[in-house]
């Protein structure tokens, strides 16, 4: 493949990356998150940790943060609460038994908030380390 060919092909990627709507993010948290994904609404990534620890720990930052919680159903991994005015919906999907895939949604008057979902999300990645 010619030098010209991996140009076009890189800068295809990296246009595709860029309008697609989901911006992919690389963290370093001492092993526990490898990345994650803010999509228009939602932060999204796979964390090295049981089940029952992260819904712990999810509950107890929407209650540091006076969350008002709607429902909970821990059998399925779904928390909806409203924080600030935001409409929040965590969900936590077991990938294997220490592997969880964890999602954060917030909207505003039915708007989304991808920067306010990526908070909580990092608050919940902050108090597993």
């Amino acid at each position: 493949m010619g030098v010209g060919r991996k140009l076009s092909l890189l800068f295809f990627i990296t246009f595709f990356i860029l309008t697609s709507g989901c911006i992919p993010l690389l963290v370093g948290t001492a092993g526990l998150i490898t990345g994650y994904t803010l999509s228009n609404d939602a932060a999204i990534g796979n964390l090295k940790v049981d089940y029952t620890t992260l819904w712990k720990v999810c509950n107890e930052v929407l209650e540091d943060m006076d969350a008002n919680i709607n429902e909970t159903k821990e059998s399925s991994g779904l928390i909806k609460a409203i924080v600030s005015e935001h409409s929040i919906k965590i969900k936590i999907d077991t990938l294997i038994s220490d592997m969880q895939r964890l999602k954060v949604s917030a909207r505003k008057n039915f708007l989304p908030k991808p920067q306010f979902a990526q908070k909580i999300f990092l608050q919940i990645v902050e108090r597993l380390k």
